[in-house]
């Protein structure tokens, strides 16, 4: 046997690849001296090509671990349903054959990059092949196809064009279940009650290119994602709305004068680097809102927090602020609101609310550490100015992009966390910490670790973060990211509202969101809190 000649064995049935000088030439059968010594070893493509076969046989779908298939020059008249079943398969070749049609199925595997179908006995493709977002080669050519996809499919970008095209006219699922609502614990009936909303609406911006590939494009659509938006909002019921990625033109255009008409005032900060660019662009660039119900709530004090500007105002010359936190433009809103209901027996008039969109990167866990502490430490600062501030009732609430676990929301429910957390990679920013010794500076046992002075509660405890599994759902991630807490000693949760249906996703083949009925990538969050006396 050649040097070259690289075999890998089956090891359900013996069969093997054979590759010689790289390039792939045949299976064979192991002997039964071979299979009975033990021989094994680990292949991912399954090359059949040139055999005549019509039929398959049922292990063939067994084999879930292929990546790449080669049924081509074969005799077969029928892909079963269960090639699916192959669900890491990138590569299928089954290109000069005798197919008049295609499985449904097919559009269940995401895996595929490479689909080849050349010179067969095609007429229709099915509409489920749209929902292959990952396909980047399609393959059509000597199929008896109908003139408008064979068109398509010659087109520049004929992949993505068709592909786009398939999933616009696949049928939508039917509507989802309600999120229900869960009560917490029965209100006293004594004091002011509210509810908050947390909202990540996924700006008109992001919500384009091939990120989310596996959502129709009319549903994609802002015309037919702002109603969705608006619906949720006013169904909610909230009296505090915190949302992230608005738009410029979006709040001043669109949420402002919509929601000034069902009794809000609001007020927005834009990401830093609108402060930059040309008053055409400006406008693009997304941002935090918040809201309020005017006839419970009114303007006290607010302020708007920089985390660019503040990296540069606390780095006192470190690389690690410069390179890694000042680059990242996000930003947070603090507002004191005035009280205009009778609170009902309890001593405050006054209610902050602290809103936030924290960097995204799974690689900058050390920068979503530090902006968090940027942020609390500017709140600090903030209600100092405020008479009788520490004892306010608080609630923060944001995409933090950070899971339940992170050191991120670690900090704001321990109220410190070490500099020598595993999530700051190492780096010491030592210019912040020269900085700010004092201010957000604790020495504990020797070691340093950064604190703030409120006691928060998130408002999705214990079983009730269990019950909401979800504040994030697209294909790469599914996961708790967005978060609303509330001071310990002065509110509590009297109720929340649940999470999605999980199994009418699972059903309806959800891929991810945004789709036709959840017109962002994130779910809200909603909590309504009670007023108490500070404890």
């Amino acid at each position: 046997m050649s040097q070259d000649l690289i075999t890998s064995l089956d090891p359900y049935n013996g069969v093997c690849e054979k590759f010689e000088n790289g390039k792939r030439r045949m299976h064979v059968i192991l002997s039964p001296e071979e299979v009975a010594a033990g021989k094994t070893t680990y292949w991912t493509e399954l090359d059949i090509q040139n055999k005549g076969i019509k039929n398959f046989s049922p292990r063939l779908w067994e084999l879930r671990h292929l990546t790449a298939l080669y049924l081509n020059n074969n005799k077969i008249t029928r892909l079963p349903p269960e090639v699916s079943h192959l669900q890491n398969l990138a590569h299928l070749d089954i290109s000069n054959n005798k197919l008049r049609s295609l499985p449904v199925e097919l559009g269940d595997m995401l895996q595929l990059h490479d689909l080849i179908l050349t010179n067969n006995s095609i007429r229709l493709l099915p509409y489920e092949l749209g929902r292959l977002f990952q396909l980047t080669k399609l393959e059509l050519e000597g199929n008896p196809l109908t003139p408008e996809l064979l068109q398509k499919s010659r087109e520049v970008n004929g992949t993505q064009k068709l592909l786009q095209f398939l999933l616009d006219n696949l049928e939508a699922p039917e509507t989802p279940p309600e999120r229900p609502w869960i009560t917490a614990r029965e209100k006293t009936g004594k004091h002011m009650t509210f509810r908050v909303m947390c909202y990540n609406i996924l700006s008109e911006t992001l919500a384009r290119g091939n990120k989310y590939g596996y959502c129709p494009s009319s549903a994609l659509a802002w015309d037919h994602r702002k109603q969705l938006i608006m619906d949720q909002i006013t169904k909610s019921q909230a009296d505090i709305i915190n949302l992230q990625e608005v738009e410029t033109d979006k709040y001043y255009n669109f949420f402002l004068p919509s929601l000034e008409a069902l009794g809000y005032s609001g007020t927005f900060c834009a990401k830093s680097r609108s402060k930059t660019l040309p008053e055409d662009e400006r406008k693009y660039v997304d941002g935090c809102a918040i809201f309020y119900n005017k006839t419970k709530f009114g303007m006290h004090k607010e302020r708007y927090i920089d985390y660019s500007q503040l990296a540069i105002a606390n780095a006192e010359g470190a690389d690690d602020m410069i390179n890694r936190v000042q680059t990242k433009d996000n930003i947070g809103i603090a507002c004191c609101l005035e009280i205009k209901e009778p609170t009902h027996g309890t001593r405050h008039n006054k209610l902050l609310i602290l809103n936030t969109h924290i960097n995204w990167d799974p690689e900058y866990s050390d920068v979503k550490l530090i902006q968090n502490i940027m942020f609390m430490n500017e709140v600090e600062s903030f209600v100092k100015e405020i008479k009788g501030g520490y004892n306010i009732p608080m609630i923060v609430a944001g995409d933090f992009n950070s899971t339940p676990d992170s050191a991120v929301i670690e900090f704001l429910l321990k109220g410190q966390i070490s500099t020598e957390h595993t999530e700051f990679h190492g780096l010491k920013y030592h210019g912040f910490l020269k900085k700010a010794n004092g201010e957000c500076i604790g020495n504990k046992n020797g070691s340093k670790y950064f604190k703030h002075g409120f006691k928060l509660k998130t408002c999705y405890a214990d079983d009730l973060q269990d019950k909401l599994r979800y504040t994030n759902y697209t294909y790469d991630f599914k996961g708790i990211l967005d978060h609303v807490l509330h001071s310990k000693d002065n509110l509590r949760t009297v109720g929340v509202l649940g999470g999605i249906d999980v199994d009418w996703m699972v059903k309806n083949k959800v891929i991810g969101c945004p789709n036709v009925h959840y017109p962002s990538d994130h779910f809200s969050l909603v909590a309504e809190l009670e007023l108490i006396n500070s404890r």
